[in-house]
């Protein structure tokens, strides 16, 4: 997977929708030279997609605003 892949993934989630992703497998499918700024990519995203991002130990949440 890719960072265009994930995000697409995530801009289709239905409005109030969230997707769970595990933190290791996020990272794992960015793009290989974001993968040590997954952290920064991930709320990148999640600005320009309109999501709130819950970060947790291990999972990332993407919730689609309303």
């Amino acid at each position: 997977m890719s960072s265009t892949n994930l995000y697409h993934e995530i801009e289709t989630l239905p409005k109030g929708e969230s997707l769970v992703y595990v933190r290791d497998n996020f990272c794992r499918d960015v793009d290989e030279e974001d993968r040590i700024i997954y952290m920064s990519v991930a709320r990148k995203m999640a600005t320009k997609i309109k999501c709130d991002l819950a970060v947790a130990e291990n999972t990332l949440t993407f919730t689609k605003k309303d």
